[in-house]
């Protein structure tokens, strides 16, 4: 099962915004042999080669880098308080919209996110707050293929998809969403998906045709929505997270930006980055915000075992269930 990794949405040095780039690394943790993913085939527990598990080993899902990433911001400021009680009367904006600034990074391309001219007063920024859509959604395929027993070469390996349909190709096909604890409950942005739902299709490349797939983050602290609801919208800070240029505390949000309550009500993600190195803002700053989307998708099998209870049980499938989409990397510079 993959794990959330909010700290995933890192607001590094610097500030905002002409440009969003797409970025992919060399660490994304699924791993590729000549363009093919790694996997077993069969019914396995364990069918994905993720390099950064126990230094590497077969687990049930890896991180990847998406073909697309689209995400939605609502509000991109610097704050000379903090907001982590989502007070944010010391902020200015470079987005400041109640409908939403939706974005698309697509791999390998770069261009600007429509957002409109602002103005950012001189002064020290001590503080930044990103409130974005916690509807995140990916598109995204892969081909799979496995070793042979002595690793000399590799073999297409078939896997199974959403109404059982087969082949060494998948790819996002149901929109969802899906939920971060892959619960089912009537969600602020629709009713998210049964974890026995799968969200992939398998066949030939040829018959490849991704669409946005979307996952809800519905929680914070716990794995399920019945988990206790800590205050201040499931309030974590990830054990000071250190994030570049400071450390970063994060909240849900309703709608109404007020904190979250419940699984059900919450509609956004309030992050606050306190500076270690506040920003310096002068009246011949430029602005450039990058994004980096790298294991920003979690492709999610199905372990189940015919009998839970027993570790030694055998496996059920070899389904892929669905590709989950984690919080970005966002990387701000400014010029003077």
């Amino acid at each position: 099962m993959k794990t959330l990794n909010l700290n995933k949405l890192i607001l590094l040095i610097g500030l905002f915004i002409v440009s969003i780039i797409f970025s992919a690394g060399a660490d994304a943790s699924c791993r590729y042999n000549s363009g093919l993913l790694d996997v077993k085939s069969g019914n396995q527990q364990y069918q994905v080669y993720d390099t950064v598990i126990g230094g590497g080993r077969y687990v049930d899902a890896c991180k990847d880098t998406p073909d697309e990433y689209e995400i939605t911001f609502y509000k991109l400021g610097i704050c000379t308080a903090t907001t982590v009680a989502n007070d944010l009367s010391s902020c200015q904006y470079i987005v400041n919209n109640a409908a939403g600034v939706n974005h698309v990074v697509v791999a390998g391309t770069s261009g600007a996110m429509a957002i409109p001219e602002f103005s950012i007063d001189p002064g020290t920024y001590t503080h930044m707050v990103v409130v974005i859509s916690n509807k995140l959604g990916v598109k995204h395929s892969f081909s799979a293929a496995k070793w042979n027993a002595d690793n000399t070469a590799l073999t297409p390996v078939s896997l199974t998809g959403v109404s059982s349909s087969a082949g060494t190709t998948c790819w996002t096909s149901v929109v969802g969403p899906s939920a971060y604890t892959n619960e089912q409950f009537e969600s602020f942005h629709g009713d998210t998906s049964a974890s026995t739902a799968q969200l992939i299709k398998c066949g030939t490349a040829a018959a490849a045709a991704p669409v946005f797939s979307y996952e809800v983050i519905n929680k914070l602290t716990g794995d399920a929505c019945s988990d206790a609801w800590a205050d201040n919208g499931d309030y974590s800070s990830f054990g000071t997270t250190v994030v570049g240029n400071g450390t970063a505390e994060v909240s849900l949000l309703q709608s109404t930006d007020v904190f979250a309550t419940e699984c059900e009500d919450a509609a956004k993600i309030l992050w606050t980055t306190t500076l270690t190195t506040p920003y310096v803002v002068t009246s011949e700053s430029t602005w450039q915000l990058n994004m980096r989307t790298t294991d920003s998708v979690s492709i999610d099998f199905d372990s189940t075992l015919e009998d839970m209870s027993d570790e030694d049980s055998d496996p059920v499938n070899n389904n892929i269930m669905k590709m989950g989409a984690d919080p970005v990397q966002l990387y701000l510079t400014v010029t003077d």
